[in-house]
């Protein structure tokens, strides 16, 4: 199983957090795993180079950035979605209860609900029933991919901000593979299908985002739409599925601090 999880949290006290405060949340989840079971959690810390979580940036009201910051003043209601490749890793997702405290940083939350039940982006799911979903689908005239947080790729050795199906798609076979999902994916293949998928109507820009320090990558956002009509039918499950996937694994790297995630919708 591989899921979701959505926590509505509420700020104990003011603080000041960082733009792209990924770096904070991916130390949270650490702890929380740690909770859960220590040796799980310092399994996937030592023993695995690719995280099976992903955490996205806390959801809701800011203030006025000021120097890299933005104010949460007590009180806020802010959302928190997490998701887990593993099963043993989504248990601890889901061990935390309402009236729980966690910090994040400088931040001290209260968790007020966990929603693992389809609603608030959440949800639940086993392997094959997603690929059963995929290959059941009719045909597709457009993929749509909307990157809710900046989608960081490498090419050589310098930053590469740019939608390219066929980075995003090979990002996701791999992702997949990493992940040991049912069912093969031949990169090569995927990168050769993701080829023939042409960037129709779109909106997003690049950015440089600052997630430690000085310590910055060139990375996009934005609302993607992709004509798939030149894929064959089989080339079009393969790319839907892992579409589909990328809302548990999101896109790209640094995935479980807050980059990549992503939303898909298809017609």
């Amino acid at each position: 199983m591989i899921g979701a999880v959505v926590y509505r949290l509420r700020a104990e006290g003011a603080a000041r957090v960082p733009v792209f405060h990924g770096r904070w949340l991916h130390g949270l989840f650490f702890k929380l795993m740690e909770e859960y079971s220590p040796e799980l959690s310092a399994y996937v810390h030592e023993g695995l180079n690719v995280k099976p979580f992903t955490v996205s940036l806390l959801k809701g009201r800011w203030g006025k950035e000021e120097g890299g910051c933005c104010a949460v003043a007590k009180g806020e209601t802010l959302r928190w979605r997490v998701t887990a490749l593993r099963e043993d890793v989504l248990q601890a997702a889901l061990h935390v209860r309402a009236g729980d405290i966690l910090q994040a940083g400088h931040l001290t939350l209260r968790v007020e609900a966990v929603k693992a039940d389809g609603t608030e982006d959440s949800g639940v799911v086993d392997e094959m029933e997603l690929v059963g979903a995929a290959l059941a689908s009719d045909r597709m005239a457009e993929l749509r991919l909307r990157f809710l947080s900046p989608v960081a790729f490498r090419r050589d050795d310098k930053d590469y901000p740019m939608p390219d199906p066929v980075f995003i798609f090979s990002s996701l076979a791999d992702k997949w593979q990493q992940a040991a999902m049912p069912v093969a994916m031949d990169r090569a293949w995927i990168r050769e299908a993701a080829s023939k998928a042409v960037l129709a109507e779109w909106q997003g820009g690049s950015r440089r985002v600052y997630f430690g320090g000085d310590r910055g990558m060139l990375s996009f956002s934005g609302r993607f739409n992709y004509d798939v009509t030149a894929l064959d039918e089989e080339e079009q499950h393969a790319l839907l599925l892992l579409a589909q996937f990328a809302t548990f694994s999101g896109v790209g790297r640094l995935t479980g601090q807050g980059f990549g995630e992503t939303r898909v919708a298809y017609r």
